[in-house]
């Protein structure tokens, strides 16, 4: 391991502050997923969470580990190909999404992104459970709570 020279302390309610100069090195912007592994009784690893979606397009379907990144099979087509038309039609943006896109300049929030994803699959799922949901969107069971509240805090 690589020692950094940096220490922080935990505050009151146990959380720590990653410096920003790790989170810039390893890419890490403000609201990315962390993993935490043990590796024995006295080493943490923190890691950048990496979802199993497609880099481009956000899809869960047929997705190859490729470079340090997961690619779907339409996106790996298309990349060895640029010329070609991908198979899934694109569909148009709902009212909603074009609304708080353009009250960024054209830029959604990663979160903003997942919580619509989630309402997509709720809406494809409508039995699932949070867990079933999680796993659909391949994120953990909290993120789900956390994005529901905020659906349903927008909502009201």
């Amino acid at each position: 391991m690589k020692d950094t020279g940096m220490i922080r302390s935990l505050d009151s309610l146990g959380r720590i502050v990653v410096p920003v100069e790790i989170r810039m090195t390893r890419n890490i912007d403000i609201g990315d997923p962390i993993e935490f592994f043990i590796l024995n009784e006295e080493i943490i690893v923190l890691r950048k969470y990496t979802s199993t979606e497609c880099t481009f397009c956000r899809s869960l379907d047929h997705v190859t580990y490729f470079k340090d990144q997961f690619i779907c099979n339409n996106c790996l087509k298309e990349l060895g190909d640029p010329g070609l038309v991908s198979d899934v039609a694109e569909q148009p943006a709902s009212p909603v999404e074009d609304n708080s896109a353009l009250l960024r300049g054209g830029r959604r929030t990663k979160t903003e992104e997942m919580s619509q994803r989630l309402e997509k699959a709720i809406a494809d799922h409508p039995y699932a459970n949070q867990k079933e949901l999680a796993e659909v969107l391949g994120i953990s069971q909290a993120r789900v709570s956390q994005l529901k509240r905020k659906i349903n805090a927008a909502g009201r």
